[in-house]
């Protein structure tokens, strides 16, 4: 385990698992400017895919914030990963982008689908917010509130989907644009997942609520190969999506699973 903390610099780290599972991230952040990359890969200790990646997890800032993030390794290349920031008085800028290699993930138990997730919010004052954890497992993936708002900044935005023999299988996202405060919440700790089938989407029950002060923009969209569940409309394979320009504020639930 390390413990680092940081003022006012630019680093990057590459931080990978090690023989046995345990925490192989664990850093404190204080930047008052500047930019930070930490990179964590999960590799598979069992005898099915040794010493392979199963799962990436990047998280980078950039501007003025504190926080920690941290993240558990375990079997077969999965991450447990933990990100809480928040920034300072001029703002700041963050990403996770989270990878599942479900060949490894499942030591072979379903075929050739990779899932990626990515999550970005930021703005010019000290209200930009992170507070997600990425856990994976040999089946499924998913992302999920660890304490406080998930995604809170003038843009926020995440993304969920998966290939399956290289081609997009599932494919689903969401962002607003504000000149006011939006966030992303859910009502119990479980927003998207990815599974090894590849599907990507709602993981979990509880409702999942997008809101904004201000004046901007709000835009969803999916794609499933097979399916697509939008809103509470069914498809068959097909595309949705939605674009609304709000004026003072808008906010309201969603849903969204492709397969």
């Amino acid at each position: 385990m390390k413990k680092i903390g940081i003022i006012g610099v630019a680093m990057m780290l590459m931080c990978m698992s090690f023989a046995m599972a345990e925490t192989i991230v664990d850093v404190d952040m204080d930047v008052e400017s500047g930019f930070v990359e930490i990179t964590a890969n999960g590799i598979d200790h069992s005898t099915w895919n040794t010493g392979s990646i199963g799962e990436t997890n990047i998280f980078t800032g950039n501007g003025g914030f504190t926080g920690d993030y941290t993240v558990n390794d375990g079997t077969f290349g999965k991450l447990n990963s933990y990100i809480n920031i928040n920034s300072k008085e001029y703002g700041a800028d963050f990403v996770m982008r989270d990878t599942q290699d479900f060949n490894i993930l499942s030591a072979n138990h379903d075929y050739n689908v990779v899932g990626n997730f990515y999550a970005h919010a930021s703005g010019n004052d000290d209200r930009v917010a992170m507070n997600l954890k990425s856990v994976g497992s040999m089946y499924v993936w998913s992302e999920a509130t660890n304490r406080g708002i998930a995604l809170q900044g003038s843009v926020i935005e995440k993304q969920a989907w998966t290939t399956k023999n290289g081609d997009l299988q599932s494919n689903v996202y969401l962002g607003v644009d504000t000149n006011g405060l939006a966030s992303i919440s859910n009502q119990y700790a479980w927003g998207w997942g990815n599974r090894e089938s590849g599907s990507s989407g709602d993981y979990g029950s509880g409702i999942r609520t997008v809101s904004s002060t201000g004046d901007g923009t709000y835009t969803q969209s999916g794609f499933g190969a097979n399916s697509l569940t939008f809103n509470g409309f069914n498809f068959g394979a097909g595309s949705a999506s939605f674009i609304g320009a709000f004026t003072g504020g808008m906010t309201g639930p969603y849903s969204m699973s492709a397969s």
